[in-house]
């Protein structure tokens, strides 16, 4: 049987020992209680991963339109008016005026 130091750093084969789960996240710096900042009836009308870029389409009952983009564990949310909703969906960094950041 092999030693498990010949390795890699971080490679895990199957025939290993379980390892300890990791600790849960620290609870969030802002309370996630508060109605006034979020949108009523929120559903999704679209969402992709690719890259490790992750972009969701977002519309809420008021018929207002959320763009979310998620990059590098960052999560960036901006409301996007009706009309360009989908091409700042399909291209959420093409346009400086929305926000979006690599």
């Amino acid at each position: 049987m092999r030693a498990y130091t010949d390795r890699a750093p971080g490679v895990q084969l199957v025939t290993d020992p379980p390892r300890a789960a990791a600790p849960p996240p620290p609870p969030p710096d802002v309370a996630l209680d508060d109605d006034d900042i979020t949108p009523r009836g929120l559903r999704a009308w679209a969402g992709r991963v690719s890259t490790g870029i992750a972009v969701q389409g977002l519309v809420d009952e008021d018929g207002n339109t959320y763009v979310t983009v998620v990059v590098a564990g960052r999560c960036t949310t901006r409301e996007i008016a009706p009309e360009r909703a989908l091409e700042v969906y399909l291209h959420p960094f093409a346009n400086e005026a929305d926000g979006f950041e690599l």
